[in-house]
């Protein structure tokens, strides 16, 4: 649940509740749960109204709690609203990792989301990507949500145009909406003997729905045969909860 207030000395922190201010909902949006999934925000303040109608304007779906309904804190769990790839949670939610604490690149990051939550399960992760100011949401994110886990190394590159490869064979490499050919290839050679490939992409299917990705090297075709088959341990392509046409691939090396 969402508290939007900015005076945390007059408003008394409730049990499982995020407190992001008002005036930097903007600033923190990939805090926010994803987009197909509303949004409660806790009537204990006067910018709870304001967080309302914001969310409104932009599409989300949104509405207020009272905060007698707000859960009793879990003694120890820190909470958040954002959430990692569906695909990566119930991956790991199911296998155990490759080995303890291995080195996972996570490639075209974004705001980190993903990073962080593998962090937090002990990983130690390099995380990628080409802007500077998603990465340094990334080191926000993991400074609130998950400041005792092992430090990310956030590395600012353009990984198409340039020959940048890690200093040592990633047991991990996670590609989630940052597809081409060209990059699986490569991430794929980097990856260590036993090591994991997890990836979602769009689809062909996406793109003659919504009309993106534009790019044909950034969807993928129906039955496209991208990696080694015998190494290929999960794959389904369809619709997913957030509307999106993808393919999910988990392979081991």
């Amino acid at each position: 649940m969402l508290c939007p207030t900015s005076f945390l000395s007059v408003c008394e922190p409730m049990g499982s509740t995020v407190y992001i201010p008002l005036a930097e909902l903007a600033s923190r949006q990939h805090e926010l749960p994803p987009p197909h999934r509303a949004v409660k925000v806790v009537n204990a303040c006067v910018e709870a109204y304001g967080a309302l109608g914001w969310l409104h304007a932009r599409g989300r779906r949104a509405h207020l709690v009272e905060p007698d309904t707000v859960p009793p804190p879990t003694p120890g769990a820190r909470y958040r609203l954002w959430e990692p790839n569906a695909f990566l949670q119930e991956i790991l939610e199911q296998h155990a990792l490759p080995k303890p604490a291995p080195l996972v690149l996570d490639l075209g990051c974004g705001s980190g989301r993903e990073a962080v939550y593998l962090a937090d399960r002990g990983c130690r992760v390099m995380a990628v990507d080409r802007l500077p100011d998603a990465l340094e949401r990334g080191r926000q994110l993991q400074a609130r949500y998950a400041p005792e886990s092992p430090p990310i190394e956030w590395i600012c590159v353009d990984l198409e145009q340039s020959v940048w490869q890690p200093p040592e064979p990633p047991e991990v490499v996670c590609l989630f909406f940052f597809f081409s050919r060209e990059l699986l290839r490569r991430a794929w050679e980097w990856l260590a003997p036993g090591g994991w490939l997890i990836l979602e992409a769009f689809t062909e299917t996406h793109f003659q729905t919504y009309g993106r990705p534009a790019s044909p090297e950034r969807r993928v075709s129906s039955g496209e045969r991208l990696l080694p088959a015998k190494c290929v341990r999960y794959r389904s392509e369809g619709w997913r909860e957030s509307e999106r046409h993808t393919l999910r691939l988990w392979a081991i090396k």
